[in-house]
């Protein structure tokens, strides 16, 4: 049974100062060697454990499940540990979306999944059978099979199941617990400024906010107005997932303050421009009518946002290393 480590907690004080160039570079240095630290001591467990043969790592969006996933993927390859990775995004059905009351479609409840499915390739992984993963197309909402995705398990081979519900017990209560390791990740840290404070919940929101208006084309202000749809799911998994795994990893970058959630914080304060100016794109992720599920709330929220993360500092992206897990977010 994991528990959250000691919470990270600072001031925009101490981020100031650890600007300017060799406290900063140091600041960036010791927090991605904290993470690693801690990534050196579970991949050391499943190297050393012949045992486990399917390794879960599960987490609420934007925890850094993908670039960990992969990362951890090769470590193990490194390690002498030959691994295959199976995101579970790749099983989700292929039926029409289901959506809540105000229009945002579920992407987030498990019985999106096709667990059966799911459940038949990994149960063919642990008898040593070859599988065919799929890839899922979220745009035309099917399942293809790629010849590169054909794998072919041997003894000692471990499989890495990625995502949201990877410690779920529909999932893992069907498979030897001799057998299966868990892993839980979330950031678990909070900044003040003044009265005001960016919680964990918050980071991962402005992760998120980063990573769509950068990479999927979407804008601040679609990102939290779905947002709801995300919370309400956590709140009933959290607790049992954490509970569920071996150890939990998390994956706050304290430096991380001034990257990503300044670089979100932007981004909403163009949002809120936007939309005082009436040029702001409805969100994609609802079917309101109205084109936002829930605009007043989403404003309101993005307003604390701006204002808890007004003071502080901002560095450049590419300070961010290559190979942190940041990157999925910037």
């Amino acid at each position: 049974m994991a528990e959250f480590s000691k919470l990270v907690e600072l001031s925009v004080e101490e981020l100031e100062k650890r600007l300017g160039g060799s406290r900063l570079a140091q600041f960036i240095e010791e927090s991605e060697a904290s993470f690693s630290d801690q990534v050196k001591i579970v991949a050391e467990h499943v190297i050393n454990d012949l045992n486990i043969k399917a390794f879960f790592v599960s987490g609420p969006t934007s925890s850094g499940k993908t670039t960990f996933s992969t990362q951890f993927t090769q470590r193990l390859n490194d390690g002498g540990r030959k691994t295959y990775l199976l995101s579970m995004d790749d099983y989700y059905k292929t039926e029409d979306t289901r959506y809540d009351e105000d229009g945002r479609p579920d992407f987030e409840s498990i019985d999106t999944l096709d667990l059966d499915l799911m459940l038949a390739d990994i149960s063919k992984f642990f008898a040593d059978e070859q599988i065919a993963l799929p890839t899922f197309i979220f745009k035309t909402r099917t399942r293809i099979f790629e010849p590169e995705k054909v794998i072919t398990p041997q003894p000692g081979v471990v499989l890495v199941v990625e995502g949201l519900h990877g410690l779920a017990p529909e999932i893992i209560n069907c498979l030897p617990g001799e057998n299966v390791f868990g892993l839980f990740i979330m950031p678990h840290g909070r900044v003040h400024s003044d009265a005001r404070m960016i919680s964990g919940s918050d980071i991962r929101m402005l992760r998120r906010i980063s990573r769509d208006v950068r990479q999927r084309g979407s804008s601040a202000l679609a990102t939290i107005d779905y947002w709801p749809m995300i919370d309400r799911a956590e709140q009933g998994f959290i607790p049992g997932y954490l509970a569920a795994a071996d150890f939990y990893i998390n994956t706050i970058l304290p430096y991380e303050f001034m990257v990503t959630a300044t670089l979100a914080r932007d981004q909403i304060r163009v949002s809120l421009d936007q939309l005082l100016k009436g040029t702001l794109p409805p969100s994609r992720n609802t079917i309101n009518p109205s084109g936002w599920s829930d605009l007043s709330a989403a404003v309101r929220k993005a307003t604390k946002l701006v204002e808890a993360s007004a003071k502080l500092p901002s560095i450049s992206p590419a300070l961010v290393p290559s190979t942190s897990i940041l990157q999925e977010f910037i």
